[in-house]
């Protein structure tokens, strides 16, 4: 598992995404009571449209002290957005061999900002491949295509840039059965991020990695798993080092993690990991970084139409900067990378077996560090808080309906990457 800090798509996309995609939540207790009705056998191949219209107060994430026309050349920050998409999914079992593909077409239109029109290609594909009842594992792929999250450029000068985003992932992995309990595992990965402009925090990159490890498994589904991955990253446009930014051209990551699955009741589960990162690079030891990462998350079904899921997690991530690539007139500041700590409250109420309320609020930290030129402003330090509403009705198997509102607001030690938007979407999907 790669933990640098990609920005792996537009955030306001997430958000749609999982708003058209997420199944209307269900207690255990539910979900036993009536089975063939809530999971009815997937269909060999399936087809979904849906659209979003979402207003957003702060498309570029700006911050109070920055007029938009320097940047936009308008004096608004808001706009329409009207997102279009079209899915095709397979799901095909051959004997002990399962096949799962779906691709989709992604068409984002903006009102005021139309530059940022684009259409994004996107395709997930997996081969859950079993040789005999004792090993067995996936191959799998994924390219996702999106503008890269406009938070995280906030006072840079690619801040209001269109700048189209595309992941690659492909992955093999194994696990061998030694006993009902004791299971070796394996897997090789690689990855590729590329920018369609230059993106200074996060350069376009290459990471291969190799993963393995061991788990022990109870009946109960308690499973306790340590797992190491050594991986070898190459920033592949760059064919020498920058010695006057300290922008290397390769990095090596190394990761070992212990991860806790416990369904500790019928209504109660629990996930956790920790692990340690140490990323270091191959000509500028000062932008290496280590430390521990992780999360925690508890999972309560208070009732049969309640949920409620907990979490914690921690992150370490590449965010390269150098003075130079900050907006002249904007406080300036230099890391290597950042620290990130998410807490969230998630209570999720079933109303009826068509209608959900999902209630979700973040707060977040994260500091810079590892400066390489010395500022006299002190290292970067944000905090943010983020809630939602959403609201989901399925009147016929057919039809998804969903209305969310959501409100972001962060703060900083440093008054130029600060910002607060709301953002309000509709959303209509139909199956076939």
């Amino acid at each position: 598992m790669l933990l640098l800090n990609l920005s792996l798509c537009y955030r306001r996309w997430l958000a749609i995404a999982a708003l058209i995609m997420l199944p209307l939540p269900l207690s255990a207790q539910a979900l036993r009571a009536d089975v063939k009705a809530l999971n009815p056998p997937p269909r060999v191949l399936s087809l979904s449209v849906g659209t979003n219209f979402m207003y957003d107060s702060n498309v570029f994430r700006l911050s109070p002290v920055i007029d938009p026309v320097l940047l936009t050349g308008q004096s608004t920050k808001a706009d329409q957005i009207l997102v279009t998409t079209a899915a095709l999914t397979l799901y095909k079992n051959f004997g002990q061999q399962r096949i799962e593909a779906t691709g989709s077409i992604v068409d984002n239109r903006y009102q005021n900002f139309d530059f940022l029109n684009f259409v994004g290609k996107n395709y997930t594909a997996a081969w859950h491949w079993r040789l005999t009842p004792y090993f067995h594992g996936t191959l799998s792929s994924s390219h996702r295509e999106a503008l890269n999250n406009f938070a995280n450029l906030t006072g840079f000068v690619n801040s209001s840039n269109r700048n189209l985003r595309t992941d690659d992932n492909y992955r093999f992995e194994g696990i061998f059965e030694l006993t009902r309990s004791w299971h070796l595992l394996g897997g090789v990965s690689h990855t590729t991020v590329r920018n369609s402009r230059l993106t200074v925090q996060d350069f376009d990159n290459k990471v291969l990695s190799a993963d393995g490890g061991i788990r022990y498994s109870l009946p109960s589904g308690t499973t306790l798993t340590y797992r190491v991955r050594t991986g070898e990253g190459d920033f592949f446009k760059r064919e020498v080092p920058d010695a006057v930014n300290l922008f290397d051209t390769r990095f090596e990551e190394m990761e070992h993690g212990l991860q806790l699955v416990w369904p500790v009741t019928i209504k109660t589960s629990i996930n956790a990991r920790i692990a340690h990162l140490d990323r270091k690079h191959d000509h500028f030891h000062q932008r290496d970084f280590s430390g521990l990462i992780g999360n925690f998350d508890i999972n309560w079904d208070v009732t049969s139409k309640t949920r409620l899921t907990a979490s914690f997690a921690r992150e370490l991530g590449n965010f390269q900067t150098a003075a130079r690539f900050q907006l002249a007139q904007f406080q300036t500041f230099s890391s290597s990378f950042a620290a990130t700590n998410r807490y969230s409250l998630t209570p999720i109420w079933q109303i009826t077996a068509k209608t959900a309320l999902r209630l979700r609020y973040d707060y977040m930290t994260r500091d810079f560090h590892g400066a390489i030129v010395p500022l006299p402003t002190d290292d970067r330090a944000d905090s943010q808080h983020s809630g939602s509403i959403i609201l989901d009705w399925q009147p016929v198997n057919t039809v998804s309906l969903s209305a969310s509102l959501q409100r972001d607001h962060r703060t900083s030690n440093l008054k130029t990457y600060e910002y607060d938007n709301i953002a309000a979407s509709i959303t209509a999907k139909l199956n076939f």
